[in-house]
């Protein structure tokens, strides 16, 4: 039997829509995905950190992702707006989950070389490692271990 050569790599990912672009998790990275109940908001927070929820009995910090950025607001919440859990890169006791707003459902997607691009300009965004096209559309790698340290730096102890 005979190769016909390597086969690219698909990545299952969770398209997270933000407003100014997708973000794309790994499936990996999801713990759950929630309708949208109103955070608990925080004392003296910045603008991208909404609140905490309660879920499974953690005390999980909601981030907005887009509201990081320079220059963009936050889209309103409504009937399709959800909260995303994952889970946080480094396994720390003091905060395993974080959740990121998403202005409507997540997709399941799968990601192969083929449909993604890099962006013409990369986003202005502490929360982004990486700026794309994918399938023709923006979307956005997060950087989960930034989302973790600004947190983890934001919350009061």
């Amino acid at each position: 039997m005979t190769s016909a050569g390597p086969r690219p790599e698909a990545v299952r990912c969770v398209a997270l829509p933000t407003g100014a672009a997708d973000l794309l998790l790994p499936n990996i990275a999801v713990a759950e995905i929630l309708g949208f109940r109103d955070p608990t908001p925080y004392d003296s927070a910045p603008d991208w950190l909404l609140g905490t929820l309660s879920w499974r009995g953690f005390t999980v910090p909601v981030v907005s992702v887009a509201m990081a950025s320079a220059n963009l607001v936050e889209a309103g919440v409504g009937q399709r707006t959800r909260v995303v859990i994952c889970y946080t890169p480094s396994g720390n006791r003091s905060l395993p989950y974080v959740g990121i707003f998403a202005i409507g459902p997540p997709r399941l997607t799968r990601i192969t070389p083929q449909v993604l691009e890099p962006a013409d300009a990369q986003p202005q965004n502490p929360f982004v490692l990486h700026g794309l096209t994918y399938a023709e559309q923006p979307a956005w790698i997060p950087d989960m271990d930034a989302i973790e340290r600004a947190v983890l730096e934001a919350i009061p102890s």
